[in-house]
């Protein structure tokens, strides 16, 4: 008579074992994917905020130079500037070389988007200092 063999399942421990390895492997991928994605939005929204500051800082120069003084505090938003709003301040002082006196403009430009403390938060200041050419 032939011996006969009980099964004792050790390939089914093997085979649920290798499952639930492989499926903690997709869900760490997935996660590191998903944490890439994340970082890269971040960057491209912490540079939008830098190019919506340098906005604000050449409109700020541009109604200084043109009016001849400091624009007061401003807080601004346009279509362009999609979801972002810039706070351009100015101050303004006198220099003088000999006796001809030059307006000196400094002005603040401070882009953000997103509310404070929140993670979609991003916020960039800009400082700028312009004069006109003496006559």
């Amino acid at each position: 008579m032939i011996p006969v063999r009980t099964q004792t399942g050790f390939t089914l421990i093997t085979a649920i074992f290798l499952l639930v390895v492989v499926a903690a492997m997709v869900v760490y991928m997935t996660n590191i994917r998903v944490v890439q994605q994340t970082t890269a939005l971040y960057g491209v929204q912490g540079a939008r905020a830098i190019m919506v500051a340098r906005s604000g800082i050449e409109w700020g120069m541009s109604r200084s130079i043109v009016s001849g003084s400091c624009v007061a505090s401003s807080t601004f938003t346009d279509p362009a500037f999609a979801g972002f709003n810039v706070e351009v301040r100015c101050t303004q002082t006198t220099h003088t070389e000999g006796v001809i006196p030059i307006a000196v403009y400094g002005l603040t430009a401070i882009a953000s988007s997103g509310v404070y403390g929140s993670l979609d938060y991003v916020q960039r200041r800009l400082q700028a200092t312009v004069s006109v050419d003496p006559p």
